[in-house]
């Protein structure tokens, strides 16, 4: 997107992505007729800034100086384009747009327009994607924008910024660009989150200024359950943590199951009813649509905005958002609290652009919680050293132990060779307590094992699935409704998922795929419900890892530290 350098009555320099008289600033005097990169005419913004600071003790503007010292400096470049000129404005025929927004902003299209964009920054292509959901034109799109521009509730910024001889992408922060050639000089591409746009030097991000909410709410919040001695004691700590007016940043170390989501709910209801926007964020959407009803359920008459990368509505109004933390980085500084779910987990560990995202979602003096049941060696390091606050939930609501993982040395490793013998035995023996989820650590795995499962248990149902597997959807759904006997999965159903009445087998457990963190998770998956509080986790390999160790660790440690507390039975 490329915009016009302007000349105001005041001789100031502006720009506007019209050149159509109609369109224009009514102070506009004067208009370049070639429009420019965003990055080029802040170059030139800078330069006359300066200009400026230089003559205050020379009051006296002279527009044409101005206009020939930006075309001096413009035509230093080598491009291939037309001549660049100054053109003039004949103000006679030039209607003031700031009236013919005023009476706009009365309507639905201005109305709900503003509802959609507060404190998001957003690409052209995001922009034109929003004016299809509100059935406008592309130009109205960019009219309304235009405007709060204009009034200062919003800024146009280049998507990549030079920065001393570097780039860097202002929507995810990465600075390990693609740099290539263009007929306006150098430019740069990011590729950290080309995944919801393509974000480069020669676009441009509308960053919406303006907060979520405009002040304190009457928010119904109505809980459908009741909180247990372990929650009431980890939500109390969540709530200090929001009224505490020096710590910044905490993290809270949950069981597996043990409700953390539902933990934070009395904080968010108390935060939204102050007027502060809430954010719960989550790496993988299947964690987002888990928490979506549940969220919808305890506050009905709140609008929750739900932002996954399959939402077919991709715009949405309301100071509750639940999005992915790819869709977080299409906010800037929009929220005062965020709690971030699942921090441990890809693609977000790891990742330095949705890391960066998510800081600079959140509003200067916000709160950001961290939520996970296998916190990062680095979220462990920041609570040792003082630099966030510590809240545990070790127990889970039906006061019963984590079930904890038994190791059994085997030469099957992952390599499907059938069940017979002593193996298929704990299969069928695993089968009588429930449903048996079998994880396996590479895609190609999957069938193999599923047909050999078949070959061995002959009638039974059984099923698997994987990240690109186009019927995983259908197959989770199946799974929660209790359909299989079998299930054979990779790690995509380590996190955010319970299945009533659940085994679980770890295929390879000594695999590199399976690191501590992923070994907890998955055995989290047993004995989550109240009418199911009990089960088995077995992992199976050659040999026991470190990773294997440190999960037993500490699954076996929140055991202890709920007992010592009284919170397990």
């Amino acid at each position: 997107m490329l915009f016009f350098l302007t000349l105001n009555k005041d001789y100031d320099v502006s720009f506007s992505p019209f050149q159509e008289k109609d369109k224009l600033d009514s102070r506009v005097i004067s208009y370049l007729n070639v429009p420019l990169p965003l990055g080029i005419i802040e170059d030139v913004l800078e330069r006359s800034l300066k200009r400026q600071l230089s003559n205050q003790g020379n009051p006296k503007k002279k527009p044409n100086e101005i206009k020939n010292q930006i075309l001096n400096y413009l035509n230093n470049f080598e491009w291939d384009i037309q001549e660049i000129i100054w053109k003039e404005v004949n103000k006679d025929f030039c209607p003031d747009p700031s009236l013919e927004l005023d009476q706009d902003r009365k309507n639905k299209n201005w109305d709900a327009f503003n509802q959609r964009v507060l404190g998001r920054q957003l690409s052209k292509g995001d922009l034109q994607v929003l004016a299809r959901e509100l059935r406008l034109k592309d130009e109205e799109i960019i009219t309304f924008a235009q405007f709060n521009v204009e009034q200062g509730k919003a800024k146009w910024l280049p998507s990549v910024k030079q920065i001393n001889r570097g780039w860097q992408c202002q929507r995810c922060g990465e600075t390990d660009l693609e740099e290539w050639p263009s007929i306006y000089g150098s430019a740069a591409t990011c590729g950290s989150c080309a995944s919801i746009g393509v974000s480069t030097s020669l676009t441009v991000l509308y960053r919406d200024k303006r907060s979520l909410l405009e002040g304190p709410l009457n928010v119904s919040f109505r809980p459908h359950w009741v909180l247990t001695e372990a929650q009431q004691r980890a939500s109390e700590q969540v709530d200090a943590f929001m009224k505490d007016t020096y710590t910044e940043t905490a993290l809270l170390w949950a069981a597996c199951g043990a409700g953390k989501t539902e933990v934070c709910f009395p904080a968010a209801a108390w935060a939204l009813n102050q007027g502060k926007s809430v954010l719960f964020a989550a790496p993988r959407q299947d964690v987002i649509h888990d928490i979506a009803p549940r969220l919808q359920r305890d506050f009905p008459d709140f609008t929750v905005q739900v932002l996954t990368g399959t939402n077919t509505v991709k715009f949405q109004a309301g100071g509750l958002v639940l999005a992915t933390t790819h869709q977080v980085l299409r906010f800037w500084q929009a929220f005062d609290v965020i709690f971030m779910d699942e921090m441990d987990a890809f693609p977000y560990h790891g990742s330095r652009a949705l890391e960066w995202g998510l800081k600079n979602a959140l509003r200067q003096g916000g709160k950001l919680l961290y939520l996970t049941a296998t916190p990062s060696q680095e979220g462990l390091n920041a609570v040792r050293e003082g630099e966030m606050a510590l809240i545990r939930l070790p127990a889970r609501y039906h006061r019963n132990p984590l079930p904890v993982p038994i190791w059994i040395r085997s030469d099957i490793l992952s390599e499907p060779n059938g069940c017979r013998g002593k193996w298929g035995k704990q299969i069928s023996l695993l089968r009588r307590q429930g449903p048996v989820l079998v994880f396996v650590p590479k895609i190609s795995l999957v069938n193999p094992w599923i047909e050999s499962f078949k070959q061995t248990f002959p009638g039974w149902r059984i099923e698997g699935s994987y990240s690109s597997d186009s019927g995983r959807s259908i197959k989770i759904k199946n799974l929660k409704l209790g359909q299989y006997d079998i299930f054979v999965s990779t790690t995509i159903l380590e996190r955010g998922i319970t299945l009533p009445g659940i085994q679980i087998v770890v295929l390879g457990a000594d695999h590199p795929m399976f690191d501590e963190r992923a070994l907890v998770q998955m055995a989290g998956r047993v004995g989550r419900t109240r009418e199911n509080p009990r089960g088995e986790v077995i992992f199976l390999s050659q040999k026991m890892t470190s990773a294997m160790k440190t999960a037993v660790q500490w699954i076996e440690e929140q055991n202890r530290y709920a007992l010592d507390l009284g919170l397990i039975d």
